[in-house]
């Protein structure tokens, strides 16, 4: 996230948001945030907020996801908020929501569901 300049604005347990400004990096041909970018910032959000509910030692590995692009990414900042539906000891499921600020006003772009599963060791993998 560091190559999208992508900033970690909340973390609560079982909630995560994450929020990145407008970049040449970031964008597709007709200057919106590129859908991958939108996919990419929704499972971070959901992963830091499946990391806020697992035990010490353990962490969230995205197993699957399905987004759906409701609107363009068109604005300045986007920003994804990432929730935890339910928890468990081998899998969890987590909803991301990602908005699009542009000139004060905030939009839903895309809702997000995933799964993803619960590991211990990450470091060695």
């Amino acid at each position: 996230m560091r190559t999208f300049a992508a900033c970690l604005d909340e973390l609560d347990e079982g909630k995560a948001v994450i929020s990145m400004p407008l970049s040449d990096r970031v964008t597709q041909q007709h200057g919106f945030f590129h859908g991958g970018t939108v996919g990419a910032l929704a499972d971070t959000a959901c992963g830091y907020a499946a990391l806020s509910m697992v035990p010490a030692g353990k962490a969230g590995l995205t197993a699957e996801y399905k987004i759906n692009l409701i609107s363009p990414a068109d604005g300045d900042r986007l920003i994804a908020v990432g929730q935890v539906l339910k928890p468990g000891r081998m899998l969890m499921v987590c909803q991301g929501e990602v908005f699009v600020e542009k000139g004060g006003q905030r939009k839903k772009c895309a809702i997000a569901l995933m799964t993803l599963f619960v590991m211990e060791g990450l470091s060695s993998i």
